[in-house]
């Protein structure tokens, strides 16, 4: 466990490394000002670009907005650091050593997991509907890469947010474990606008302890970005699972979950219910168990 709550964690090393080193208090502010940024980024770009992409068009020009709106968080944070805490954007967790490795091994974990997640939601029961690959063919390969991208860059830029920027300000001043919780409470209390229940408001927190556990357990980011862009597209984009109450057409194949709200998470998907809890608290735990 040295390797995750030790004080000389690479990613608290690099922390250290700006001129200025931000209280809790800027830490934290910090996030809201990039959220805003990005939700302002976001609804102009989508206005515009559904100008060019009426009707059927709008899933890409959403996609498009979406890649606008979280690259805004990148650019906000590489000011922020460049300006004022004076240390190079790479030093949120992005280094270049073992890149493709790091990438490979989570997105590996990420698949896995729901998979494990998915399997234990349908065990009430389930429908299955034929993915827009067998409905449209190959015209379904562009949209669906183009959701992949966009998540990859959402996925991502929350990670560089709340774990490259937060976890490691406060983690590398007060400690690793009020880091690990601080980012993980705020992780989950920006998801609020997806109205999630009291369960899937716990699961949010427990997602962000995993990517937090990820994050320190490698040193970097790369994992935990490959790992939270896996989980998010092959559970909307690929399976065609709920996410956050949004019915998603998957790619291969369409899931709908029947049964008790406790496992299925019900409307709000599977993040509402127990299935996903216990598969994140077996992660978090082998993560433990595997940096002892």
């Amino acid at each position: 466990m040295a390797t995750i709550f030790s004080s000389n964690n690479r990613l608290f090393v690099l922390a250290r490394l700006g001129q200025r080193q931000p209280s809790a208090l800027v830490a934290i502010a910090v996030v809201p000002v990039m959220l805003v940024l990005m939700i302002a980024s976001q609804v102009m770009a989508r206005v515009l670009l559904r100008r060019f992409f009426p009707g059927d068009g709008r899933t890409i020009a959403d996609s498009i907005a979406e890649i606008i709106g979280f690259l805004s968080i990148y650019m906000g944070l590489w000011i922020w650091l460049r300006f004022w805490i004076k240390r190079p954007f790479c030093s949120l967790g992005f280094e270049r050593q073992r890149v493709l490795q790091r990438v490979l091994r989570g997105s590996l974990v990420g698949g896995l997991m729901v998979v494990a997640m998915a399997g234990l939601t349908m065990i009430p029961g389930a429908s299955l509907a034929p993915g827009e690959l067998r409905m449209k063919g190959l015209a379904a390969v562009g949209p669906g890469l183009l959701v992949l991208l966009a998540t990859a860059v959402q996925s991502s830029a929350e990670e560089a947010l709340f774990r490259g920027w937060l976890l490691s300000s406060i983690g590398s001043r007060y400690g690793s474990g009020i880091g690990i919780l601080v980012s993980s409470l705020l992780f989950a209390t920006a998801h609020l606008l997806n109205a999630p229940t009291p369960l899937a408001w716990l699961n949010l927190v427990f997602f962000g302890t995993l990517a937090a556990f990820l994050s320190l357990a490698e040193g970097g980011l790369w994992g935990a970005c490959a790992w939270h862009t896996v989980w998010n597209w092959v559970e909307g984009g690929l399976l065609g699972m709920v996410v956050d109450r949004s019915l998603n057409p998957g790619l291969l194949v369409s899931i709908r979950t029947k049964g008790p709200d406790l496992i299925t998470g019900g409307a709000f998907g599977p993040e509402g219910g127990v299935a996903v809890t216990a598969v994140l608290l077996i992660g978090i735990g082998l993560i433990v168990v595997r940096t002892r």
